[in-house]
């Protein structure tokens, strides 16, 4: 059925809206699209109308029947046609009713002349009369046909959403809907072309539609398929616009086609939802393994290690090496530090990382934390052979003497300590170290402050990932790209925040915001107060 086949079904049984009031060009439509079948079975029942009308009019005849009972008795034989044929055959059998009226009933009989005025206003009446009970009767048909249409298109769709929401999300949904649509709706071919994903299927048979519909893709637009003959389509689309095409082949209107795409493009943009969806849980994951990874590593190096800085220290202790031997051990030394100070940082990646992470909180003094930090980093480069990175001079400042909050002392030296670190790696050489504390609110910020590289735009959310290292900074200093994930990590475990700010002008700052008392003893105290206030 073609497009226009579609729009003008309505008329093609010769309802009233299509005969009384033809469109341009009616009969010459009318005679292309007719159906040699429906005008076999119309004339079949012009033919049979006929006949009875002559029946009738010949046993009236013999009966002396009066053009009063006549007409009743037509009018019986219009309605009835009216009703279970249609309006054109009603008009064709009313017409004839209106010859056989006046050549076998009206004086005088056997004749097409009428005598007396007043049979002639009774046929017309009649004529009438006929004519109106067989376009209410026409109307009412329509109007059924129409309603039952809608309630076959809504139990379509109904099936199709139903469908919808058993596909399986693990298979080709494009291929799942294809085949459900052509079976709901009882179709010779349905394609239908994924917009968010590129993906295409298709269902039965739509060689028809192939080329148009490959033109419409390339495309992404409709405009080819209009060419194409004996079919229907309608684009796609979701919330963020063009979402695809679906193309059919048979008998549906354009507008249950319209109402199917809607249902196509919420169905796709689910299933959309859900590949993402299963994404992040494979990332989840993959995280929660490489994480149990670490933790083994870490784990199965702590104790060689231990071991190996214990025999480089005996040994330097020992004495009788001579220089060279000196220097060796001292090298096995450090870097059995550093290894072990690594495998330090895996296992605490490894706890923050762990769903069950839990805090060991208490309260702390943010200025003597802050010298705590400095001093541990202090200790570090009198006993490193490198000590280029701690030459910075550092200069801590609290705004108020005494600073307290409640935190895990452990976790938070830690996640200063590397900043600190990280600070001092990338710091130009001479240039000062700047750890301040300061209240601000209900939070404790903890500022970090050097002079170095900028950093860019693009990475001062992306450092803060685990084992990412900027591109410019790569090569400018050791690192494993760690320490600020774990610090990252550390914040979200406080229910606080890390930042960074960086500028040629006002050098780089690592901020860090922490409650000074927990959410929920936050929230506790609001409601006493509120309370001793109701008071």
């Amino acid at each position: 059925m073609t497009n226009f086949e579609v729009a003008d079904s309505a008329a093609d049984d010769g309802s009233v809206h299509g005969l009384l009031w033809p469109r341009p060009g009616f009969l010459r439509k009318l005679f292309r699209r007719a159906d040699p079948i429906r005008w076999l079975r119309s004339s079949a029942q012009c033919a049979v109308g006929i006949g009875l009308c002559c029946v009738f009019a010949i046993v009236g005849a013999a009966s002396n029947f009066d053009l009063s009972t006549a007409s009743l008795v037509y009018l019986l034989v219009v309605v009835v046609f009216a009703l279970y044929c249609g309006f054109w055959q009603a008009s064709v059998v009313s017409m004839v009713a209106i010859l056989c009226e006046i050549y076998f009933f009206a004086p005088p009989t056997y004749s097409f002349r009428i005598a007396e005025g007043r049979h002639v206003f009774a046929i017309l009446a009649f004529e009438t009369i006929a004519l109106a009970v067989s376009r209410l009767s026409a109307s009412e048909r329509e109007s059924a046909r129409a309603s039952q249409q809608m309630r076959v298109k809504i139990q379509r769709l109904y099936a199709v959403s139903r469908g919808a929401l058993l596909l399986c999300m693990s298979e080709s949904v494009e291929r799942q809907l294809a085949e459900l649509i052509l079976k709901e709706f009882q179709l010779e071919g349905v394609a239908i072309f994924n917009g968010l994903n590129g993906a295409m299927e298709t269902a039965g048979e739509w060689a028809r539609a192939h080329e148009a519909l490959r033109s419409a893709l390339r495309l992404r637009s409709c405009q080819p398929l209009q060419a194409s003959p004996g079919t229907l389509h309608a684009e796609l689309r979701s919330k963020d616009g063009y979402a695809g095409v679906v193309v059919v082949i048979g008998d549906v209107q354009q507008l249950a086609l319209d109402s199917l795409a809607s249902l196509l493009a919420l169905t796709l943009e689910r299933h959309r939802a859900f590949v993402k969806e299963g994404e992040s849980e494979a990332a989840r994951r993959t995280e929660e393994l490489r994480s149990t990874v670490l933790d083994g590593l870490a784990h199965a190096f702590k104790t060689p290690l231990t071991i190996i800085r214990a025999a480089s220290s005996g040994l330097l202790e020992a004495g009788h090496l001579d220089s060279v031997q000196t220097e060796l051990t001292s090298m096995i030394d450090e870097q059995s530090e550093r290894l072990n100070e690594l495998a330090t940082r895996l296992l605490q990646t490894a706890r923050m990382e762990s769903a069950h992470l839990s805090l060991h909180r208490e309260t702390l003094d943010a200025g003597a934390l802050l010298h705590e930090v400095v001093d541990r980093f202090r200790a570090r480069g009198a006993e490193s052979v490198d000590d280029a990175p701690f030459l910075s001079p550092i200069s801590i400042k609290v705004s108020e003497p005494m600073l307290a909050l409640s935190a895990d002392h452990e976790m938070l030296r830690s996640t200063l300590g590397e900043l600190l670190d990280n600070a001092a790696k990338y710091s130009s050489a001479g240039t000062r170290i700047t750890l301040a504390a300061t209240r601000r609110n209900h939070e404790l910020l903890f500022s970090i402050h050097n002079w170095g590289k900028v950093i860019l735009p693009a990475d001062r959310r992306r450092i803060f990932e685990r084992f990412y290292r900027s591109p410019e900074q790569r090569h400018h200093a050791p690192g494993t790209g760690i320490g600020l994930s774990v610090a990252h990590r550390a914040a979200a475990a406080h229910q606080g925040h890390i930042w960074v700010t960086s500028s040629e002008q006002e050098g780089t700052t690592f901020h860090l915001s922490l409650p000074m008392t927990p959410l929920h003893q936050q929230a506790g105290g609001m409601l006493e107060d509120k309370a001793l206030s109701n008071r």
